[in-house]
């Protein structure tokens, strides 16, 4: 074969949006299924484990993402940027991925000891450097699955994870089931990680045969700019995932285990909304913004219809989620966790706001501006460090809590505000429906809820509840907004349908 592949994102709006589509589809597909089942194996998991495994799970990741190095040079975004792939560029960003990953690898080792003297037990120590040991692992394959996603290729990945998810679980539950939970929620991390490298080598053999007849090199001056443009945009990511991990270590030092236990399940549970849409956000977005970077009527165009999107599928569930809480959680988990009922009740206002900040994220990103996301994340990361442990130490997960929405919201008003220089967004007649249709669904159901009063079986309860938040979330917004609603709505049904088309 020649000594380039070429990576064509197409002269037409059409294709491109035709492949974002078709990876956003099997992204979200995955994505439900991983949610759907990794919910059912939790309420198993919830009812055999204490908040205390939970807390000290919590606790090791903190310490993992704070030692791994690889997400923090953000090489795929770096390697997306170019529209051509051969040896030098793939073997550049593998030699690249492979020393991180070992590098990272040392330094959890090399730390371990401090933090076993600084109090952290050995289970903490135990989770952040298996999962270390993993990373380096999964480093080895890394190049490939960039590869696959800067074309938007995400069905591979996607069907491999469908399928090893459900297996990864079976260690977890055989723990579990003998009293020996310490490590099963860390046995199913690993055991998904081992299948899903091995499944993916398998498709590597098969499917990307081309790039091994690549002859792979390391060249120090591409190995430089990547890491030019990845560090600013990896920074940014580490930063951002320090926002939503410095939360558990604060709590998890001053309150104990237990106590982030609880935390750590109702932040779990109010992400629902949130991990639907950040599979595609964090992944399909980043690569179409890239390729359409040039294009600013068209980047416009996607990217308000990827936060009309956003709103109007985070918003109904999360209030589904806010209603039905107190049932919800006593019906699922038992009463010895409703605990968790008002602290998830607050950072449900996360999980409808956080997406929307991905979301410009991926736009800073895939524009070239990757250091937008530094500044607004440090800006984040301060107001959580210093709220956090103020409100943690006067209230505890609660006051946590609180402090997470204020540095959430904070951090998506200063990144408008900086997105203005790039282009303008109709944000009024983006959010105006969903903020109206949500507080239209809210007075409703006050008025159902006195009507009907809470005398219901659990299971009725839920059931209704959620229903009535969906239907209703829907029905308003297609009557605040309708012309709005219904173009939208109909745009992206065309796209599904012509793409559907054009692979028979």
């Amino acid at each position: 074969m020649a000594g380039d592949i070429t990576m064509s994102p197409g002269d037409q709006e059409t294709p491109i949006a035709f492949r974002a589509v078709r990876g956003g589809i099997w992204l979200l597909g995955s994505s439900y299924w991983s949610l759907a089942f990794g919910f059912v194996a939790n309420i198993f998991l919830m009812r055999l484990l204490s908040p205390q495994i939970y807390g000290e799970f919590a606790l090791g990741m903190f310490f993992y993402s704070l030692f791994h190095l690889r997400g923090k040079l953000g090489l795929n975004f770096a390697f997306a940027q170019q529209k051509a792939i051969n040896g030098e560029t793939v073997g550049t960003l593998f030699t690249l991925d492979v020393l991180l990953g070992l590098s990272g690898l040392l330094l959890t080792l090399a730390a371990a000891p401090l933090l076993l003297y600084w109090g952290y037990s050995q289970a903490v120590l135990v989770i952040a450097v298996v999962m270390a040991v993993l990373a380096f692992l999964e480093s080895f394959l890394a190049v490939f699955g960039v590869v696959l996603e800067s074309n938007l290729h995400f069905k591979p990945g996607s069907l491999i994870s469908s399928v090893v998810m459900p297996i990864s679980y079976l260690p977890a539950f055989l723990l579990a089931l003998r009293h020996e939970g310490q490590y099963s929620l860390l046995a199913q991390a690993a055991t998904f990680s081992l299948l899903s490298q091995l499944v993916g080598l398998i498709y590597i053999v098969y499917a990307l045969r081309p790039l091994f007849r690549l002859r792979w090199r390391y060249r120090s001056s591409l190995a430089v700019n990547y890491i030019k443009f990845g560090a600013t945009t990896g920074i940014g990511n580490f930063i951002a995932g320090q926002v939503t991990q410095i939360d558990n270590f604060i709590l998890g030092t001053l309150a104990g285990t237990t106590v982030l236990g609880h935390y750590d399940r109702a932040y779990r549970l109010a992400q629902w909304p949130a991990l639907l849409l950040n599979a595609v956000i964090g992944r399909a977005a980043v690569f179409t913004y890239s390729q359409l970077r040039d294009d600013r009527q068209r980047l416009q165009r996607s990217s308000t219809m990827m936060l009309w999107i956003t709103a109007n599928v985070a918003t109904p569930v999360a209030l589904a989620l806010f209603l039905s809480a107190p049932d919800l959680v006593a019906l699922l988990f038992g009463a010895q966790w409703l605990p968790v009922v008002p602290i998830l009740r607050i950072l449900l206002i996360v999980s409808v706001a956080r997406p929307l900040w991905e979301n410009l994220g991926a736009l800073f990103i895939g524009t070239g501006r990757p250091r937008r996301i530094i500044e607004v994340s440090l800006l984040q990361l301060a107001v959580l460090a210093v709220a956090g442990l103020l409100l943690a130490q006067a209230a505890g997960a609660l006051g946590m809590a609180f402090a997470v929405v204020l540095a959430t919201l904070i951090g998506l008003l200063v990144a408008y505000a900086m997105l203005r220089r790039l282009f303008s967004l109709p944000l009024r007649d983006t959010f105006l429906g969903p903020i109206l249709a949500a507080s239209l669904t809210l007075a409703l159901y006050w008025v159902l809820v006195r009507m009907v009063g809470s005398t219901l079986p659990l299971w009725l309860a839920v059931t209704w509840k959620i229903a009535y938040a969906l239907t209703a979330f829907v029905l308003f917004s297609a009557l605040v907004q309708p012309v709005q609603f219904r173009s939208r709505l109909a745009y992206v049904l065309r796209l599904v349908r012509k793409q559907g088309a054009s692979e028979l």
